[in-house]
């Protein structure tokens, strides 16, 4: 019995023949095209809200968060835009889905972040750094600077004088002494306007000078009769780009005048 229950499995595993399933070759065809032109109306949808969301941020710098959230409008609004260009989604897989989102987030990312930035777009303020006051005794030829740094026994920034030694009787306030206050001042587009107010914020701003033979520098002389009643040397730098992007560097304190 056993051997021929062994010729029969034997004879069993010999008739049998394996039959691969039926190959479709013009509905996998017919797939892979509908997959590949999902994918580029996909990217092609997603560039649109790019833009979209860069021309919103243009109209007000307080848009640029709301801007960003036309992303999730985007994807959620995908399960309706392609119906309505006539692409069957009703076999759609979650590796479709999970595609064309990941499509979709990376092509909107790439295409916000390169219309959002320069030259494009200037959304950033220009900078006022490298702050120098240069304090000129007329009697002795005397030339003094007055740096403002970061102070770290006090933890802000300050008036430091260069040579090390006292801020206090640097300036006197009289025509014997002459102030250049000088600032490098840039921005990643064009710099449109850089003025200094002395005194007072609200008060009159003056233009500064750029300088010829350093590049982003501006300067402004000020004469020692011109402080005459004032406690302290205390200015404000303003700088505005061609987009209107600004910025006043306010010091944390002023220079003390005799």
């Amino acid at each position: 019995m056993a051997k021929k229950r062994k010729k029969d499995k034997a004879k069993k595993e010999e008739e049998y023949e394996f039959k691969p399933p039926e190959f479709d070759e013009k509905e996998f065809i017919k797939k892979e095209l509908r997959d590949t032109k999902t994918v580029l109306i996909t990217v092609g949808y997603a560039a649109f809200f790019g833009v979209m969301a860069t021309a919103l941020a243009h109209i007000s710098n307080n848009l640029i968060g709301l801007s960003f959230l036309l992303v999730f409008v985007g994807l959620y609004s995908l399960k309706y835009f392609y119906p309505f260009l006539r692409i069957n989604t009703e076999d759609f897989q979650k590796k479709n889905w999970a595609g064309n989102v990941a499509w979709f987030f990376l092509t909107f990312l790439a295409v916000w972040i390169l219309t959002f930035n320069f030259p494009i777009s200037d959304h950033a303020n220009p900078k006022v750094e490298d702050i120098v006051v240069w304090v000129t005794n007329e009697d002795t030829g005397n030339i003094t600077a007055i740096d403002y740094v970061y102070v770290s026994n006090q933890g802000s920034y300050g008036w430091v004088p260069r040579d090390g030694g006292e801020l206090d009787g640097l300036i006197t306030a009289n025509e014997n002494f002459t102030v250049n206050i000088t600032a490098r001042v840039t921005d990643n587009g064009n710099l449109r306007i850089a003025e200094i107010c002395v005194g007072n914020v609200e008060g009159t701003y003056s233009d500064m000078d750029e300088d010829a033979d350093i590049l982003n520098r501006f300067d402004h002389e000020i004469g020692g009769e011109d402080l005459d009643g004032l406690s302290g040397l205390f200015f404000f730098i303003h700088a505005v780009d061609d987009h209107d992007n600004e910025i006043t560097f306010i010091p944390t304190g002023s220079i003390p005048l005799v």
